[in-house]
């Protein structure tokens, strides 16, 4: 069945770059681990802008409300320039798959006020700590009037679910078969950690295949970069060659996450 395309004329697969900037309530025991946590804050995320800014391409920051709360003038640099903000829990260190519904409700109201109070909008998305997320929780999404979410890779488009009379966009990622620093470059135990070369050539393969694919129906890959993981000087570096790479082929649109889901309600 062929997909409907409403993208801009001429593009045929859809780009968008997230970066997920996060704070954990509770300090990690190990103090290597929490100087890793704070890099992100610190020096990577404001590296990743300055990516995005040669670059040219508007991004959306998955931002822990804490960050907001703690570290508001970082918020308001996301906002001058020109990125999305999709809320992202109020911390890591509380997943909402944890708490009671009346507790999911609240935590959501609550970061949702609280990065409204910095960045001046309400976000209009929500992706849960690790994406993993109770059904319920979407339920919530969708009454507290968020426009979409991305949680789930059922569809290798955004599409359109409606929970109670109310319409949410699922945005899919599909994160096990695209570009994952977490996966790539932290490694698992035992694992170990592709070099810079094998990242971009790890893209830029995945770039070529989807491109090729893209000829019969349009497509997305949304790819993430977090602060404290992919804002180190070199993995960042690697980031920019990347974006470059993508943004060389004609048929290729560069949006943020929220674009896409206002796109996809606007066309049913």
């Amino acid at each position: 069945m062929q997909k409907p395309n409403y993208f801009p004329p001429g593009k045929r697969l859809a780009m968008a770059v997230h970066f997920p900037v996060e704070w954990w309530s509770k300090p990690a025991e190990n103090a290597q681990v929490q100087a890793s946590r704070d890099y992100g804050i610190q020096v990577g995320a404001s590296r990743l802008m300055d990516v995005f800014d040669r670059c040219g391409v508007r991004a959306t920051c998955h931002l822990n409300a804490m960050v907001a709360e703690l570290f508001p003038d970082l918020v308001r640099d996301m906002v001058r320039r020109g990125h999305d903000i999709a809320a992202h829990g109020y911390d890591q260190s509380n997943p909402q798959g944890d708490m009671t519904p009346e507790e999911d409700r609240a935590t959501v109201r609550k970061a949702l006020a609280m990065i409204e109070s910095v960045a001046g909008f309400r976000p209009r998305g929500w992706v849960a700590t690790g994406r993993s997320i109770p059904t319920r929780s979407i339920e919530i999404l969708a009454e507290e009037g968020l426009m979409w979410h991305n949680h789930y890779d059922g569809s290798d488009l955004p599409r359109i679910v409606d929970i109670g009379g109310r319409r949410i966009v699922d945005c899919p990622t599909t994160a096990h078969l695209h570009y994952g620093d977490l996966r790539m470059i932290s490694g698992r135990p035992g694992d170990s950690p592709m070099s810079c070369g094998e990242l971009f050539a790890f893209f830029k393969s995945q770039i070529d295949a989807l491109r090729g694919a893209a000829q019969y129906e349009p497509l997305c890959f949304q790819f993430g970069a977090h602060a404290y993981v992919s804002g180190r000087p070199a993995y960042a570096y690697v980031v920019e060659q990347m974006i470059r790479y993508a943004s060389s082929f004609e048929d290729v649109w560069w949006t943020t996450t929220g674009e896409l889901a206002e796109l996809c309600l606007k066309q049913g």
